[in-house]
């Protein structure tokens, strides 16, 4: 092959993969590898035939605003994302956020520069740091091995993890001369189902008389297999919050379990006689402590972890495999033992109920109230009705997280995310990844604040949203100010109106006693 750069080499061979994205932070900027991205051209071989090279190279300012906006681009539904950062430069708190993207399953390219031999004499063990946070660690070797290396991300990115390529600096000048030829290892059919368990819990559904389905963030995936499921036994569909939105649009669906859900749903999930839970943890926030879950309920939990089983809530069968492939199994097995699909908890007394199933539908009481300050619940009613359906909702953990996670509809799993901090430039990815939706940010001051080295990039590439602001003293929303952001300072419900989301970014600040 003709001589080529090892850092343009990695670029070409990211494009392969799918990348369409990059993002670098600010003390990478205009360096050898940044200067690849931003110059790479040609053609490339890809699972959809032949590309033309054309990357978006997104600065932020920082490693963890580059991991973060990477997040959000993924969860909006962008394709696999690259993430340039060095090791010497505060790595090791941004493995906090890469953290948070393995628990969300977010696959993505890291590529990640080994500091020298000089960097503060520190020897460290970097593929073990990364490993140790659940993400994948490739290191990859000599220049020539580039390919292979990239081929060991690609496995990385199909198990929906951060793949971690760990290059040596001195090879990124390298002139490749004779690339070696990948290895590629035999294909993987990933978890199947035990037969005998298939039929166990199958049984048990085909008996139930109040099925209920619940999908977490491990089952995103399996939507369509989990509704033709819950058709077929008369179960109703429930999410975790980390997969909120996933079953918007189907009809029998109750919403999010967990400590936000309504008197409705909760009644509902406590009458089920038959739970299965696909790719949930179960914990304590989901089942309400355990409130949530009938004394006489049988609970099916699925998983690909067997760590995960059991590990919170206590249950009558397991099955340790892929939630999409038990899903199937369990529906054609099921359709073995009824003449037709069941009723189940699928009547009209269920769908009367289910009008009360979000919080808007419930007036608030008037003793909670309070005249000298806007009450957070009763200002996001109002703002759900004002805000364009075509939105993201992205919340972090301030204290009105959960109020905006009850009262912000959304259209499906990709318009929710939560990240329990850097929600501000998460959404500046999300918007890159979608730009038909209006992204939705609900913070408080110490949200705000979190993003302050990010702030401008993010505004920059925000098209089209709104800064919700819960604050209490500081009146941290001047810093949106200093950026030319229009502020409204709300203190009346009357303040809000359809056109000031008619475009750009406006900032709500939201004032709290």
């Amino acid at each position: 092959m003709a001589q080529v750069v090892y850092s343009t080499r990695l670029a070409q061979l990211c494009a392969a993969t799918g990348v369409e994205t990059v993002f670098i932070p600010e003390q990478l900027w205009n360096t050898r590898l940044s200067e690849a991205f931003e110059d790479a051209q040609g053609n490339i071989a890809t699972a959809d035939g032949i590309t033309e090279i054309d990357f978006h190279v997104v600065r932020t300012g920082t490693p963890d605003g580059a991991v973060m906006a990477a997040a959000g681009y993924r969860h909006a539904g962008g394709p696999p994302a690259a993430v340039v950062l060095d090791a010497s430069q505060d790595f090791l708190t941004t493995l906090d956020k890469i953290g948070q993207a393995v628990r969300d399953k977010l696959s993505m390219v890291i590529i990640l520069v080994e500091p020298d031999e000089r960097f503060n004499g520190i020897n460290a063990n970097w593929a073990s740091l990364v490993t140790g946070i659940g993400a994948i660690a490739i290191p990859a070797g000599e220049a020539e091995n580039a390919s292979q290396a990239m081929v060991d991300v690609i496995e990385g990115l199909n198990k929906q993890l951060p793949s971690v390529l760990i290059i040596k600096p001195e090879n990124l000048d390298a002139e490749i001369t004779d690339e070696a030829e990948p290895e590629f290892a035999a294909p993987r059919t990933g978890a199947v189902p035990q037969t005998s368990q298939i039929v166990r819990a199958a049984k048990s559904l085909a008996r139930a008389r109040w099925p209920l389905v619940i999908a977490g963030r491990g089952a995103r995936h399996a939507k369509s297999a989990l509704v033709d499921l819950a058709k077929t036994t008369g179960a109703l569909l429930a999410t975790s919050a980390g997969a909120h939105g996933l079953f918007e649009e189907q009809d029998f669906n109750i919403g999010v379990l967990g400590r936000i859900s309504t008197p409705t749903t909760a009644e509902l999930a406590r009458n089920a006689d038959v739970i299965v839970s696909f790719g949930c943890a179960l914990d304590d926030w989901t089942t309400r402590d355990g409130k949530l879950i009938g004394p006489n309920t049988l609970l099916i939990q699925v998983d690909t972890s067997p760590w995960a089983v059991g590990r919170f809530t206590p249950v009558s069968q397991s099955l340790i495999a892929d939630a999409q492939a038990v899903a199937t199994s369990l529906d054609l097995e099921i359709n073995k033992l009824l003449a037709e699909p069941k009723v189940g908890y699928r009547t009209q007394e269920t769908v009367e109920q289910l009008t009360t199933k979000y919080w808007n539908s419930r007036p608030i009481p008037e003793h909670q109230l309070r005249e000298d300050t806007v009450d957070p619940r009763a200002f996001l009613d109002r703002l759900e009705e004002v805000l364009p359906e075509q939105r993201t909702v992205i919340v972090d953990q301030s204290a009105q997280a959960g109020y905006a996670t009850s009262y912000l509809r959304v259209l499906d799993h990709r318009g929710y995310m939560f990240f329990p901090s850097g929600a501000v430039v998460a959404g500046m990815g999300a918007s890159i990844a979608r730009d038909d939706r209006m992204i939705v940010v609900v913070t408080d001051e110490s949200g705000l604040m979190d993003a302050l080295a990010d702030f401008r990039t993010a505004v920059a590439n925000l098209q089209r949203g709104a800064l919700v602001v819960f604050q209490q003293e500081a009146p941290v929303v001047e810093m949106a100010r200093y950026y030319g952001l229009p502020v409204h300072e709300v203190t009346s419900l009357d303040q809000l109106r359809e056109d000031m989301f008619t475009s750009g970014v406006v900032v709500l600040a939201v004032q709290q006693q």
